[in-house]
């Protein structure tokens, strides 16, 4: 008799996704969808020398979002979903977005990473990672895509700042402020990797753009931006490590100026995330 416990696979006996799907479109309740969009009169003057603004609130007198900085389409047909009311303890490590007192609003998310010694491309030589990932090495988790909406401005920056696995819609992905009128529109624009143009207005003119992009995390925190090995195996065993993340958005700011730091910066589900273009350094797939 064997003291192994047996674990099946998670697909298809312990998570079966059709099942469980069938299961949520059969028994939950019906929800409606209102999907938000950051308001442009947020950014809506020029700055110096085709430089982004500091940002500020929203024009009170805004036709779209009422002074709000946020505005959302019309519900969306229902469709079944599961809502439920569970007790919880929230931890730093989910997901989410909270207003820090000296940072302002930003994106949490502080999840570990776990890098196995074996290399899948090559069993014969360990993981390249699992050999020298430390602090600072930014993870792209490039299945998670994001839904992020970023400021750039005609004749100044005009490239997305997180562009691993990006996509952008070929229309009504781009929004402009106009402060006369108080009225947003949607102007025509092109892509070019990821650079998106708008040609149809004057230099210095802002605008918004909405994409989905992997999230970015940067191994570091006071608890995990150096490698747990493992203190097992009289040091002959090559154990998994493990290392704490941070979101690139909270790195940053810590580093450039905390909440001052507004310029070049763009909204992410309500944070604002500066861009990584900061030092004239991007990232690229």
């Amino acid at each position: 008799m064997s003291d192994t416990p047996f674990v099946p696979a998670i697909t298809p006996w312990l998570l079966p996704a059709e099942p469980f799907n069938n299961l949520i479109a059969s028994m939950g309740q019906r929800v409606s969808w209102m999907k938000a969009h950051t308001c442009p009169c947020t950014y809506a003057g020029g700055g110096p020398q085709g430089r982004l603004p500091m940002v500020g609130g929203a024009d009170p007198g805004c036709l779209q979002c009422f002074g709000v900085g946020t505005y959302w389409d019309a519900p969306s047909e229902p469709f079944p979903a599961l809502a439920t009311f569970t007790q919880m303890t929230p931890t730093p490590n989910e997901p989410g977005v909270f207003m820090e007192e000296k940072m302002g609003q930003i994106q949490s998310a502080d999840p570990a990473l776990t890098i196995p010694y074996i290399n899948p491309a090559n069993p014969n030589v360990p993981n390249e990672a699992w050999q020298y990932a430390g602090t600072s090495d930014i993870i792209v988790l490039p299945d998670s895509l994001t839904r992020y909406n970023a400021v750039l401005q005609v004749g100044g920056l005009i490239n997305l700042p997180y562009q691993q696995n990006m996509v952008i819609a070929p229309s009504g992905a781009v929004t402009t402020y106009n402060t006369t009128t108080q009225q947003i529109s949607f102007p025509s624009y092109t892509t070019s990797g990821t650079a998106v143009i708008v040609s149809s207005l004057p230099d210095g003119t802002n605008y918004m753009v909405e994409f989905q992009a992997a999230p970015l995390y940067v191994i570091f925190r006071k608890a995990g931006g150096l490698p747990h090995v493992r203190a097992f195996g009289a040091g002959q065993v090559n154990l998994p490590r493990k290392y704490h993340l941070g979101t690139l958005d909270l790195w940053l700011r810590e580093r450039l100026g905390s909440s001052t730091v507004t310029t070049y910066s763009q909204y992410a589900n309500g944070a604002i995330l500066p861009f990584i273009m900061q030092q004239g350094q991007m990232i690229q797939t």
